[in-house]
């Protein structure tokens, strides 16, 4: 059984379709579009999201040339700099009226996205005001998010990026720094960013991995102590192959198979605990390595499927390469709209669960762009 890349293209084409003719119109990205495929003006619009469809659209026009991709990056760019802090780094969202809405927990890792998006737009646009804004934003992280004291990446900021009593580490500060990180070294060659990514690597596998059930934890205290975790599968998955991909980037041998190891612990436990063998698909939530949930989300799929396919990679394994090709049917079959984006959740009897809008503050072009591009670049 092969990967089936043809049919991954056509969806990933499809899905961008959506984007553009019914999640956009003209000068507007709307922040929502319901099941039916109807947009709600009037929902909160997140930096995040923005970024996340400056990376997607971005990313997609790398891969596939199609101009009205690039068309898409350029609004979701101009988008994003209304978010812009005096202060420096992105708000956190507004609402239709333009009021600043801030989440203490959650900013820092909208800082990294900004840079994510920023740098995917770059690599298909170099411009001056693309590299000032990648400059300011890189500077912003390491001058106001950077722990001087502890190392690693702060979290939680008060909306005048000031911190507060109950400052943490957040893991999705420093998976998404990473890879913001890589993604900027290897758009500039910035020998610099070689010892920020080996640091991220160590900090990410040192502190925000359990060294017997390897989960990830999702938040630490300031000096590296776990804080109340709840294990998610597709955090897994993510951070496993992602580790990976950072370690190649730098060519750092030791890190490399460090990082190979961990992957293949981290997977085997997600394949152990997380895969419905019932209906198939895979959970996210885990309690004592059981599922606790009766819906599938979008994006631990994805997630999968990629920790799957870099397993593959590392091994030759055939078996996971048949894992990650029984993910990507289970998505094909099940999670993918008429209108060509991906659902939010199904229920575990495979129907889409029709509550949640198709599109929103969560959910833009991020899992499932880089799913789709990560597959079609596969070696």
């Amino acid at each position: 059984m092969e990967i089936p890349f043809k049919k991954l293209q056509t969806e990933l084409e499809k899905s961008l379709s959506f984007w553009l003719d019914t999640a956009t119109n003209n000068s507007v990205i709307f922040p929502e579009v319901s099941i039916s495929g109807i947009p709600n003006s009037f929902a909160n619009t997140g930096s995040m999201y923005v970024s996340r469809i400056l990376y997607g659209a971005s990313s997609a026009y790398k891969v596939l040339k199609n101009e009205t991709y690039l068309k898409l990056a350029n609004l979701s760019f101009t988008q994003l700099q209304k978010f812009q802090h005096p202060k420096g780094g992105y708000y956190w969202a507004k609402t239709s009226n333009s009021t600043i809405l801030h989440d203490t927990d959650n900013t820092c890792m909208a800082q990294a996205f900004a840079l994510y998006g920023l740098v995917a737009y770059a690599k298909i646009n170099s411009n001056k005001e693309v590299d000032n804004a990648i400059k300011n934003q890189y500077a912003f992280i390491q001058n106001t998010l950077a722990d001087k004291k502890h190392n690693g990446y702060v979290d939680g900021f008060n909306e005048n990026w000031q911190l507060g009593e109950n400052s943490t580490k957040a893991l999705g500060t420093h998976i998404h720094l990473l890879e913001a990180f890589v993604s900027l070294y290897e758009y500039t060659n910035d020998e610099n960013l070689v010892a920020k990514i080996e640091d991220l690597i160590t900090i990410i596998s040192s502190y925000f991995i359990t060294k017997d059930t390897y989960n990830c934890l999702h938040r630490l205290t300031l000096n590296w102590k776990p804080l109340p975790n709840e294990v998610w599968a597709g955090h897994n998955a993510e951070v496993s192959w992602i580790l990976c991909y950072a370690a190649k980037a730098i060519n750092n041998q030791k890190l490399i198979t460090d990082c190979n190891k961990l992957a293949i612990k981290m997977m085997d436990q997600v394949i152990l605990n997380a895969f419905d063998k019932k209906n198939q698909g895979v959970f996210n939530v885990l309690v004592d390595a059981i599922p606790t949930e009766k819906v599938k989300i979008w994006w631990p799929q994805a997630e999968t499927g990629l920790g799957l396919l870099n397993c593959y990679k590392i091994t030759k394994d055939e078996n996971y390469k048949l894992k990650a090709i029984e993910v990507m049917n289970f998505i094909s079959a099940n999670f993918i709209a008429q209108n060509g984006e991906w659902f939010t959740e199904i229920w575990n009897n495979k129907t889409p669960n029709t509550n949640l809008p198709i599109v929103h503050f969560w959910k833009s072009m991020y899992h499932t762009v880089r799913y789709y591009v990560q597959i079609i670049e596969f070696e």
